[in-house]
């Protein structure tokens, strides 16, 4: 998992102001972290400044939190089921048993999950961490002077109630990695909260780092 460990940073002043006041630094499980105090990650500069720190909605966990909470109560129902009727009551215990160590692997899974599939805007590149189970990864690093382009899309209800949306970043070369497959670009961030705040954060950077280019 990407390494999280103390390191106070300067705040963004310019980025401060953009987002307003009322952005605070928010807490690591925060889907939205402006400035954070406390950040590192593996491959960081030592002069490198963690801007945005963000994940999807937690309204995404929404979906595996109700299954969840529906098999919690299907070993009361065991009796019910014709099969588990000529079970043995030590064998009915040891399968209720088993039936809640999966659901709290699912749940913990789910949860690891969520957490650590992060974007991380720094005032040098962008990153993207994705996971796809525990042991399996995908990280993409951009320099910000070769993305090009980043736009944001909102679709349906529940993104407009909760302002949820996906964010995505085209980069100079096009980066082909096999998280990328489906989507639009290798960074594209899907169901983060405040989408245009987000866009307007990376505009900002990728218009500051065209001027000292220039100069």
């Amino acid at each position: 998992m990407p390494e999280i460990f103390a390191k106070k940073v300067k705040e963004s002043d310019q980025v401060k102001k953009m987002l307003g006041e009322k952005c605070g630094n928010g807490s690591f499980w925060s889907s939205f972290v402006v400035n954070p105090d406390r950040l590192s990650f593996e491959t960081q500069h030592e002069s490198e400044e963690v801007i945005l720190l963000g994940r999807s909605h937690p309204v995404t966990n929404l979906g595996w939190l109700s299954l969840v909470s529906i098999a919690v109560f299907v070993p009361m129902f065991w009796g019910e089921f014709p099969f588990f009727a000529v079970l043995s009551e030590l064998t009915m215990t040891k399968v209720t048993i088993l039936w809640y160590l999966a659901l709290m692997f699912y749940a913990i899974l789910n949860s690891l999950l969520w957490f650590y599939n992060v974007y991380i805007v720094t005032d040098e590149r962008l990153v993207d961490v994705d996971f796809s189970g525990l042991l399996s990864k995908v990280v993409n690093v951009a320099d910000l002077n070769n993305l090009e382009d980043v736009n944001y899309s909102q679709t349906g209800l529940i993104d407009s109630i909760f302002n949820i949306g996906t964010v995505v970043v085209q980069t100079a070369s096009e980066q082909k990695t096999p998280d990328a497959s489906g989507e639009l670009s290798a960074f594209t961030f899907e169901k983060i909260p405040s989408p245009d705040k987000v866009t307007q954060v990376i505009s900002l950077l990728i218009d500051n780092e065209e001027k000292e280019n220039r100069r």
